[in-house]
């Protein structure tokens, strides 16, 4: 037995150094391929200007301009606090429900039984097509374009949430119910845990689509926000502004996704360590 250990025990260091090393070969092409990517399209982009009429696409350059311009004399400002307003109530509320509905559906059978058939049909209907119904509900107000944040980040946690505790191994709960653990001890220390990495896909999915229900609901239920600006703007041909606001509307999703990555890493590191 201690040979045996004496030639297993040299081999951590060198997987450790390799690991690191990996790692550190991995950086710089992580920050230099997205950079050729940008450059790239930022390239195309103010090219194909140049031979397509402004009103069809505006240069990059006169898009920076009327970023600058929007944020300067305060439309950008006012739209974005009405906007982020109701995007992050919609989310911490989808997102909330999606992960207990999820684990209930996900861990008992019963629950699954009862709110399957009308989770799938849910799932299955494109979520636009409710505004109509949400107005008649709830009139044309901020609740009604909360609620469709609600409903479309909703689904992809609650699917990744109970998806996850469906797939933990089942050798993990039998080890915990051996050392004679409850159903609530079972359900917090192992279920959960194992779960966490397709609980975060499921986030990831809905922190994307919540931009998209905040930007549709206030084009089709509102005359403020971000989603209002662009149907203003597309409809006085504003091409530079139209695409000032995408801009912003694209920052806003990634400064969700890189939240949740930054979650995921700080306080959740064994998911990346594991791959």
């Amino acid at each position: 037995m201690s040979e045996i250990e004496g030639q297993i025990e040299p081999a951590r260091p060198e997987m450790a150094d390799r690991r690191r090393s990996s790692l550190a070969e991995r950086r710089p092409i992580a920050v230099l391929a997205p950079l050729a990517v940008v450059v790239v399209i930022l390239g195309s982009w103010e090219l194909t200007s140049r031979f397509v009429s402004p009103v069809l696409i505006s240069s990059p350059q006169r898009t920076a301009t009327d970023f600058v311009q929007l944020l300067q004399d305060g439309t950008a400002e006012a739209a974005l606090a009405i906007s982020v307003k109701e995007l992050y109530l919609g989310l911490a509320i989808g997102l909330v429900a999606g992960i207990l509905i999820g684990i209930l559906v996900g861990r008992y059978q019963i629950v699954e039984s009862v709110l399957g058939p009308f989770i799938n049909v849910a799932n299955a209907t494109p979520l636009n097509i409710l505004l109509p119904l949400l107005i008649l509900w709830v009139g044309i107000s901020v609740r009604a374009r909360v609620l469709f944040i609600v409903l479309i980040t909703l689904f992809p946690v609650l699917l990744n949430t109970a998806g996850g505790l469906r797939n933990v191994s089942r050798g993990y709960v039998e080890v915990g119910r051996t050392l004679g653990l409850s159903e609530r001890q079972l359900l917090w220390k192992v279920i959960l845990p194992a779960s966490v990495p397709y609980i975060f896909a499921g986030v990831r999915i809905g922190t994307a689509l919540a931009v998209v229900g905040m930007i549709v609901g206030e084009m089709e239920v509102s005359n403020v926000g971000i989603g209002y600006l662009l149907n203003f703007y597309g409809e006085g041909f504003q091409t530079g502004k139209l695409l000032a606001l995408v801009v912003m509307a694209s920052i806003i999703g990634v400064v969700n996704v890189m939240a949740v990555r930054g979650t995921q890493e700080r306080w959740f590191k064994w998911i990346t360590e594991v791959r």
